[in-house]
């Protein structure tokens, strides 16, 4: 036995025993996160203290923790060192809320219905009004009010680069709802100098800001344009309900007593690690998220949002991505001291990857190198680094669920001009789902939707399912009170007999690949009405 055999097999019984003295985790399917609640006043963290702090000074702690590193070596030893997140429900799933809604993992979306984007085609009326210039942020554009008096946030794409950013934020704004995550209704717009209008008061100047034709022009002269002439890019529609203000990832918003749970613990957040490296949305930082109030009577609540999605694949606000994107963060550490102890001969994983497609609309990206237990955010992230295999395991089940089909059509959400965009992006994502679920399903045993149809207790090994495995067998070991009589079974199907037993008998199966060193599913049972009922399911 291997020296940190014994370890697991305390905590294995542990585990078991632990299992019949405490009660059952909630199994509730929503959070009742949006009860009516006077409205928080604004609150924005500190930006670029927040990036200084996250970038620079973070890092470098943990490079000198030492409590860090005695945690490291007890997690080699077999203990769980980790905290797990506190908001999964006793399925294993994350609760709908006012952050997350299961969708497509749970119930496949319609194949249309991807190709059309993830609410309607509502597009902003022309002619456009300038209300106020684009503040922040490295993309160009401005804020307008449209011929219907909706207000959009335009942001055209980089000259040279039609379609990069704007084919990028269809694409993964329809596959990041897909999964789960709110977004803002963006959809890709052209059009002409012409179509546009300076509100008079912004032209003439307020006490806060001022925006002239001789503005606009320079703001055009950094687009791109079409053959025909035309400007092209995304038009982001207001959010409905009153903006307060970035998510600071370490900490809930003050006065929302609807926020249960601290940030770095919630499941959605930490798992959106897996789920960003599928799309190589490397700008994840604070900024990038938004709480907005929205009023339903005299009180409201508090929506949470996912915004500018449109840096993923290839692209980046103002072109293509820097090289290092995905690879390493914007002051990495790590790497500064690699190439300080080697004399700069290290070759880093990007300089292995060749990432220059030819393809103006879809930038630096490839999907041959990448590593889905090595992909990196342009910013450290907390959530992720408090993130854990049961938690990668939900991320990767949902990158999982799509299918190819489904791949083409929220590709085809872009109607990208060039075929070669298309064909790339199509094949690069297939081929980074495929590496994502076998990397973390090597991890976690992929054994999940346990249901008891008659007297079979009935599951899916999604590995199989995505034909990345062959049919096989499975190892059960059984902790029971009334009704079992054998500890182990093996099984050559996912399909277990169950047997009769007397009312309020439990069991508790700790069901695993065989042969496979993932970890194991843990399901739980009870006799009810005369039928076992699955109470619970763990995963790790």
């Amino acid at each position: 036995m291997k020296a940190h055999g014994w370890w697991q097999a305390l905590m294995r019984v542990a585990a078991l025993n632990l299992a019949f003295a405490v009660a059952p985790v909630d199994s509730t399917w929503v959070d009742h996160d949006g009860q009516p609640i006077p409205q928080p006043p604004d609150w924005e963290p500190n930006f670029y203290g927040h990036q200084f702090r996250e970038v620079v000074v973070e890092p470098l702690s943990h490079a000198f923790d030492i409590p860090d590193k005695l945690l490291a070596g007890a997690q080699a030893m077999g203990a769980r060192t980790q905290r797990e997140a506190v908001n999964a429900n006793a399925f294993d799933e994350v609760p709908n809320s006012e952050w997350f809604t299961n969708r497509n993992h749970l119930r496949p979306i319609p194949v249309e219905q991807l190709r059309q984007g993830p609410d309607s085609t509502l597009m902003p009326a022309k002619p456009w009004i300038i209300k106020h210039p684009k503040h922040g942020g490295a993309s160009a554009g401005f804020a307008i009010e449209d011929a219907a008096g909706r207000k959009w946030l335009i942001k055209v794409d980089w000259k040279g680069y039609p379609e990069l950013s704007s084919g990028a934020d269809m694409v993964a704004r329809t596959l990041v709802h897909a999964c789960g995550y709110n977004v803002p209704h963006n959809e890709t717009v052209r059009f002409t100098r012409a179509d546009l209008r300076i509100d008079e008061k912004l032209s003439r100047g307020t006490k806060t800001e001022r925006f002239t034709d001789a503005d606009l022009d320079a703001t055009l002269a950094k687009g791109a344009v079409l053959p025909d002439g035309q400007y092209i890019g995304i038009a982001s529609l207001y959010v409905p309900g009153h903006p307060l203000g970035a998510v600071s990832m370490r900490k809930k918003r003050p006065d929302d007593p609807n926020e249960w749970y601290s940030h770095p613990n919630r499941r959605e957040l930490r798992g959106l690690y897996v789920i960003s490296s599928w799309l190589g949305y490397w700008d994840t930082k604070d900024a990038n998220f938004l709480d907005v109030y929205v009023a339903t009577g005299k009180e409201g609540h508090v929506h949470h949002y996912l915004l500018d999605v449109g840096s993923s694949f290839g692209a980046d606000a103002d072109g293509e991505k820097r090289y290092t994107d995905n690879y390493e963060s914007v002051f990495d550490y790590g790497w500064i001291a690699k190439r300080f102890l080697t004399l700069g001969f290290v070759v880093e994983p990007w300089r292995r990857a060749h990432q220059d497609t030819g393809i103006p609309s879809v930038g630096r990206f490839e999907s041959d190198v990448f590593d889905p237990g090595s992909w990196t955010p342009g910013e450290p992230q907390v959530t992720f680094r408090a993130m854990t295999d049961r938690d990668a395991y939900w991320g990767a089940k949902i990158v999982a669920s799509f299918s190819n089909a489904q791949i083409e059509a929220a590709v085809d959400a872009a109607h990208y001009d060039d075929p070669r965009a298309r064909d790339f992006l199509i094949k690069s994502l297939i081929q980074r789902r495929d590496k994502i679920a076998r990397y973390w399903f090597q991890k976690v045993a992929p054994l999940d939707f346990f249901a008891v149809s008659g007297s079979c207790l009935r599951f899916h090994d999604l590995a199989v399912d995505l034909r990345l495995a062959n049919p096989r067998a499975y190892d059960v070991e059984v902790v029971s009170r009334g009704g079992w009589n054998q500890e182990h079974i093996r099984l050559d199907q996912p399909c277990l007999d169950l047997p009769e037993a007397p009312e309020r008998s439990t069991a508790m199966l700790v069901i695993s690949v065989r042969g496979d060193s993932a970890k194991p599913a843990q399901v739980d049972l009870v006799r009810r009405g005369g039928a076992w009922v699955v109470t619970g399911i763990r995963h790790a």
